[in-house]
């Protein structure tokens, strides 16, 4: 393992176009786009969908689109002036959610949290258990998506694009704007979505093709790199630049400093680490805030409170920029506890006990670099 020749944590907050005239350049040849909570702040759309098909088959074309407050974080309506059809979406939400949800409680975002909890889920689901643990519940919202005509899909996807305008990050304009700045770049959406959102997707943004997710085939984790080499052949070529931005939640997305040139983590609880595979084309680490059009105007407003209020768990930061001695003298001793560790693998009877101490060797690597502001 190594770390890249540069790391830079932007620090105050920016526009997604402001990001890329720092981070792109004019002989990148693809652009990756991850989709959920990338392209809109904290909005998993194709989770999004399948509650919105649950909705639409509760309450109808009409109930769908009144305007009425979205529970938990925007995928439970609850319309009380219809207690008839509400008692029939809460019992097959529950029957179709419950259990997975509460697997995905467990093991996902309590996991994540819970320093115990998660060596478990290393210990019972294997060296990537982010990947296993999210199946259950995507499985179950592909299964459901499965049985609706894919004409009312787009109807739907379409719909949950446009309820979540002020959260999006990343606009048809944004790309326009990259295209200029890099001719003939491609431009590619990666998700674990399902198609008809991904459909949306590339229609509003003006994308030139996508992956997803099917319920034969889960467009997560190393899959997208698998999937990005059927639909775009010569993308991770030698000497083929490739640029990609995500959310990486949950470390989803980590897997991309191993073939890609640059990384980009944008609004990200997981940011990816500096330090890389030898091998590994990855020569750049970014890392930003990335204000949603919603931001945007506060802040072009002069609004001092412009920042979204899901966004209290994480404070501005100052920028750090480091190259590749700097980054050796921050987290050279991590470094070398890492290659201790990986050069010790044959031997060792447990592969998850390796793969959690290096889960926890990488995240201390990252968090090292970035030093939070006091709040005044």
């Amino acid at each position: 393992m190594r770390v890249v020749d540069r790391f830079v944590d932007h620090g105050a907050p920016l526009s997604f176009r402001e990001l890329c005239a720092r981070v792109l350049e004019e002989e990148h040849d693809y652009l990756v786009l991850d989709l959920d909570k990338t392209t809109h702040l904290g909005r998993n759309l194709g989770e999004l969908l399948a509650w919105e098909l649950c909705a639409y088959e509760a309450y109808g074309e009409s109930g769908t689109e009144r305007p009425v407050r979205r529970w938990f974080g925007a995928r439970l309506l609850v319309d009380w002036s219809k207690p008839t059809q509400v008692v029939r979406y809460l019992g097959s939400g529950a029957r179709r959610w419950a259990l997975p949800g509460i697997h995905y409680l467990a093991w996902g975002k309590l996991a994540s949290r819970i320093p115990l909890l998660r060596r478990l889920a290393y210990r019972r689901f294997g060296p990537n258990p982010t990947s296993a643990v999210q199946r259950r519940p995507q499985m179950v919202a592909l299964t459901h998506l499965g049985t609706a005509d894919e004409s009312l899909l787009l109807k739907l996807a379409h719909r949950v694009w446009r309820r979540h305008a002020p959260d999006q990050v990343i606009s048809r304009e944004d790309l326009d704007w990259v295209r200029a700045r890099c001719p003939g770049i491609e431009i590619i959406l990666s998700s674990a979505s399902p198609k008809p959102m991904l459909d949306v997707a590339v229609e509003e943004l003006g994308a030139d093709r996508a992956s997803y997710s099917s319920a034969n085939r889960i467009n997560s984790g190393k899959a997208k790199i698998e999937q990005l080499r059927e639909i775009c052949p010569g993308l991770l070529d030698p000497g083929v630049t490739v640029v990609g931005i995500t959310d990486t939640s949950y470390g989803e997305d980590h897997c991309w400093t191993e073939h890609f040139a640059c990384v980009v983590d944008i609004n990200s609880p997981t940011p990816f680490p500096p330090i890389v595979p030898q091998a590994s084309p990855t020569r750049a680490v970014h890392s930003a805030i990335v204000l949603t059009h919603e931001e945007q105007c506060g802040r072009n407003n002069g609004n001092a409170g412009y920042l979204d209020p899901r966004r209290k768990d994480r404070g501005p930061t100052e920028k750090v920029e480091l190259d590749r001695e700097g980054l050796r003298t921050r987290i050279g001793d991590l470094l070398a506890e890492i290659n201790r560790l990986t050069a010790r693998i044959p031997p060792l009877p447990q592969e998850w006990e390796v793969a959690h101490a290096l889960n926890q060797l990488t995240e201390a690597s990252r968090a090292r670099l970035t030093t939070a502001i006091k709040r005044g």
